[in-house]
């Protein structure tokens, strides 16, 4: 998928019967050496300024484009990102999904790039590795935007080792600085804020339905959990906390729902899911076994996604502007591509809570 914003009227122009000039052309009808058109296409300085301009003029005028591959043979960029989101899903059926995809290549448009997507099922299929390292290697990209890749991946390691800039969603490793290691990231501490708001409406019973913790959010948001119930002196319960796979587009928060609705000797008063995915799988288990939320048991989701809204009780969640995550991750290994310096390797956005009908009031 290539998707830019044209200037207006580009797209207006009738030029289908233009004859496609080459660089030879441009420079007989400029009376200049085809030397000289490639230093002014090139931006080289050495190059006067009269000269510069009737080049330029008669280039505008013919509406010439060098070729891409010549461009990159003289060391030009690409202007173009890959975004790769590796996802067992359907993107296309859901609307937070649609609107990381949305939000990536808005980004890239409004800084003048151009975004290469691809949907990638896995990285363990050594085929899907070597297709992504061959996009990367042949520059076809000036760097990979990644999203639902562990925190802990060989690909990127390998792709930084090379020297390529990679932005990731979701990813941080300390002590690593590397100025081509990009990253935006949720703040750390959603899940002791989820614990100390439960707590503040009386509940002392609380289960964790957790997503994949290999994913750098998913990891804070468990020790988050863990470290507010503990200073809160509420006990943990190894029959209320299960594990899931935010990223396989299936119902693992409704499978995990279930399990521990059956396993348990008594029911928690409420459940904390590792996110909204999580969360909405959990409401067809309590639906499915006649427990009402929030008058059972209440639920609470993080992310903020739009399908909170729409379900009846309406989620209680940390919401987050992913509008501001894409941009600040775009337009910051943008300037790694570009070497600008003080550049941040990472961001961390702060999330809302966002009360609505789900949790009630024990006290």
């Amino acid at each position: 998928m290539l998707i830019r914003n044209l200037p207006y009227g580009m797209a207006g122009k009738a030029t289908g019967m233009t004859k496609k000039l080459n660089s030879t052309e441009i420079a007989r009808i400029a009376g200049v050496s085809r030397s000289t058109v490639s230093r002014v296409i090139n931006g080289y300085r050495n190059v006067p300024d009269h000269t510069r301009n009737r080049v330029m003029k008669v280039i505008n005028e013919n509406e010439y484009y060098p070729l891409l591959s010549g461009q990159l043979l003289a060391g030009k960029k690409t202007d173009t990102l890959g975004f790769f989101w590796i996802f067992t899903g359907n993107i296309a059926d859901d609307m937070l999904c649609s609107a990381y995809l949305a939000h990536v290549t808005e980004s890239a448009a409004k800084l003048g790039y151009l975004v290469l997507a691809s949907i990638v099922q896995n990285l363990t299929d050594q085929a899907n590795i070597d297709w992504i390292k061959r996009i990367f290697i042949q520059e076809r990209i000036d760097a990979g935007i990644f999203i639902g890749v562990k925190n802990n991946e060989p690909l990127i390691e390998d792709l930084i080792s090379r020297g390529k800039v990679v932005g990731i969603f979701d990813h941080y490793h300390p002590g690593l600085s590397e100025p081509n290691r990009i990253s935006v990231n949720y703040e750390t501490d959603t899940g002791r804020k989820t614990i100390d708001y439960l707590y503040s409406l009386g509940h002392r019973k609380i289960a964790i339905i957790d997503g994949d913790v290999s994913r750098y959010s998913m990891l804070k948001r468990h020790e988050g959990y863990l470290s507010g119930m503990q200073d809160r002196g509420l006990e943990i319960h190894g029959e209320w906390m299960y594990y899931t796979n935010i990223f396989s587009g299936g119902d693992d928060g409704y499978d995990a729902a279930k399990k521990l609705l059956t396993n348990c000797r008594e029911y928690p008063t409420a459940i904390c899911a590792g996110n909204d995915f999580i969360a909405f799988g959990v409401y067809k288990a309590l639906e499915e076994a006649g427990i009402s939320i929030p008058g059972q048991i209440s639920v609470i989701g993080i992310d903020g996604h739009g399908k909170g809204e729409l379900v009846s009780p309406s989620l209680t969640t940390f919401a987050f502007n992913y509008k501001e995550m894409f941009f600040s991750l775009v337009k910051r290994t943008i300037c790694a591509v570009a070497k600008e310096p003080d550049n941040p390797a990472t961001q961390y956005i702060s999330g809302n809570l966002l009360e609505r009908e789900s949790c009630r009031r024990l006290l």
